[in-house]
């Protein structure tokens, strides 16, 4: 998983908020409803370290006498996430601009609204369980489809607007029988993908399973390890350095992705390239 590196997630967060509230929303006399309604600005910029609280806040308010029932109050935020999405859903998504799922670092993410194309937006506390974060907005985290289908209401313990994967959890490659591995050819159709440590989100996405499919291009990787040797690889650097090329682009054009971690969510695979790089003691 990779973190959602923006200086303006706050400002846009605010701008968000504006939207909604640019909304009637009728109370109707319904008590919980009222008092969301009430509190909107608060709720919709709450950080997820303030989610617990909203939790226990809201369990009061379903014990008032005459608070709506539950599920009442579900749907009724049901429609308003359905109206958000309709109405701001493509703003909210160009403007945070996520090319590529934090989640799982495998797919495009592109937002095109002409061709009604965008990422899914996951509730990281579903809003089945916890409805009254359905707005909020650092609960909407863009996604593929495959990812906001298999977290489902399952909980994850990283949130990609706060955090990313970085050095705690690495790719590595080793052999399916414990041989320690190497570049030697031999070991090639014995390769496996896993992590240097495990967590809830490396369980929930199935990554160490997902990764297992892309083992041909760490096979790639592996292949130019040993073809680039060090000699050759550094003539490819002064040439392109005579172009103008920086070492970022020169690495972009060798090994095909961004290397740098403030740079992952530019394109699908880019951790993993970085770590199997890391672990075979080229970058």
């Amino acid at each position: 998983m990779i973190k959602i590196e923006r200086h303006n997630l706050d400002d846009i967060a605010n701008q968000y908020l504006l939207k909604l509230q640019g909304k009637s929303r009728y109370k109707a006399g319904k008590l919980v409803r009222s008092h969301y309604i009430d509190n909107i600005g608060r709720l919709v910029l709450a950080k997820p370290s303030d989610f617990g609280n909203i939790q226990a806040e809201f369990n009061l308010e379903f014990q008032k006498q005459g608070a709506e029932d539950f599920n009442k109050f579900k749907d009724y935020m049901e429609n308003q996430y359905n109206d958000m999405r309709n109405e701001h859903g493509y703003w909210l998504l160009k403007s945070l601009n996520i090319k590529v799922c934090p989640y799982c670092n495998r797919q495009y993410t592109f937002t095109i609204e002409e061709e009604k194309v965008s990422p899914e937006l996951d509730h990281f506390y579903p809003k089945s369980i916890y409805p009254y974060l359905a707005l909020s907005f650092y609960n909407l985290v863009p996604s593929c489809s495959v990812c906001n289908h298999t977290k489902l209401e399952q909980h994850i313990e990283i949130h990609p607007f706060f955090k990313g994967f970085d050095d705690n959890y690495k790719f590595k490659i080793k052999t399916k029988d414990g041989e320690e591995f190497s570049l030697d050819w031999a070991l090639r159709n014995k390769l496996e993908i896993d992590f240097t440590d495990n967590n809830k989100n490396i369980k929930v996405f199935a990554l160490k399973k997902l990764y297992n499919e892309h083992i041909d291009y760490v096979k790639e990787i592996i292949d130019k390890a040993q073809a680039y040797n060090q000699s050759y690889y550094n003539s490819l650097i002064d040439s392109y350095k005579g172009l103008g090329k920086q070492d970022a682009e020169i690495d972009r054009f060798v090994w095909g992705n961004y290397l740098e971690n403030a740079e992952h969510e530019k394109r699908p695979l880019s951790k993993l390239t970085r770590d199997i790089l890391e672990q075979l003691e080229i970058k």
